[in-house]
């Protein structure tokens, strides 16, 4: 799991409001750092990473929830999330054949039938998890969600 960034030039005697801006930027500049990587498929941990921080963004959200416009705070969270749920249901599918192929390795062959077709039952369904988490990322790029986000904090504070 990759280490959450440094909030660069963060002061504790700057106001809430400044400090919160570098924090929520920095977040989402990290979050969607990944979403290259994440899109072409090729390693399962940039997703995980991309998960992983979508959640550290959302929590800052809703930690400071009364500094947002209500509104718009509601439309921003209910994207993320369903963000967060598209890279959960890959990451879910991605750990559990990780786990499929670690057992089936000390199985005899003979005893190894079912657990393919489990595997195959199981990629398959990736494959439509993957499918929609694409859709959901292509949405955000076309839309340009990140910069919508990052806009939405500095007009937010």
């Amino acid at each position: 799991m990759a280490k959450p960034w440094k909030i660069l030039d963060l002061n504790p005697d700057e106001s809430l409001k400044q400090c919160l801006h570098k924090i929520a930027l920095t977040r989402i500049q990290e979050t969607f750092s990944y979403e290259s990587g994440t899109m072409k498929g090729e390693d399962i941990e940039v997703l995980h990473d991309m998960r992983v921080s979508a959640r550290r963004l959302r929590a800052v959200l809703r930690i400071f929830r009364d500094c947002f416009s209500k509104k718009k705070l509601k439309k921003h969270d209910a994207r993320l999330q369903a963000l967060i749920r598209s890279l959960g249901a890959v990451r879910e599918r991605d750990v559990f054949l990780e786990s499929l192929s670690v057992y089936k390795r000390n199985l005899e062959p003979a005893d190894s039938k079912v657990i393919d077709l489990l595997i195959a039952r199981e990629t398959t369904a990736r494959v439509l998890d993957r499918k929609n988490l694409m859709r959901e990322l292509k949405f955000l790029r076309r839309t340009k969600y990140a910069d919508s986000f990052a806009a939405f904090v500095k007009t937010s504070l």
